[in-house]
């Protein structure tokens, strides 16, 4: 029997996972969530002045953003649910090791104190 893409995608085809879920509704409302993250990240440009991300904060915002976007994507499309434990861990240290490095080039780059570069 074929599989359609409006079917539940059974457990015994995904290696590791615990239940059955439906591709069109778990993918259809990631768009959405990431639309909506979107759009606040374009409101940060469109209102620099509103409270939440005035001044500094913006670079802080847009940061978590952007973590919660690339998390969502990863967790959904990248499938690291049904994953081996081993393999997420792996992923997962070479994000933190990745976001390191990049936060201690924006501290030697002072971005986070403006007027205090170089």
């Amino acid at each position: 029997m074929a599989i359609t893409s409006h079917d539940p995608i059974p457990t015994s085809q995904l290696d590791g996972a615990v239940k059955d879920y439906s591709r069109d509704k778990v993918y259809v409302l990631t768009a959405l969530f990431l639309g909506v993250l979107t759009v606040v990240e374009v409101l940060t440009y469109a209102f620099p002045d509103f409270p939440a991300w005035s001044g500094n904060l913006v670079i802080a915002v847009l940061m978590i953003l952007m973590a919660i976007k690339f998390f969502t994507v990863v967790y959904i499309f990248m499938h690291l649910r049904f994953d081996k434990p081993i393999l997420s861990w792996i992923f997962w240290a070479g994000l933190g090791l990745a976001a390191g490095v990049y936060f201690v080039v924006m501290c030697t780059f002072r971005i986070f104190w403006p007027g205090s570069h170089g």
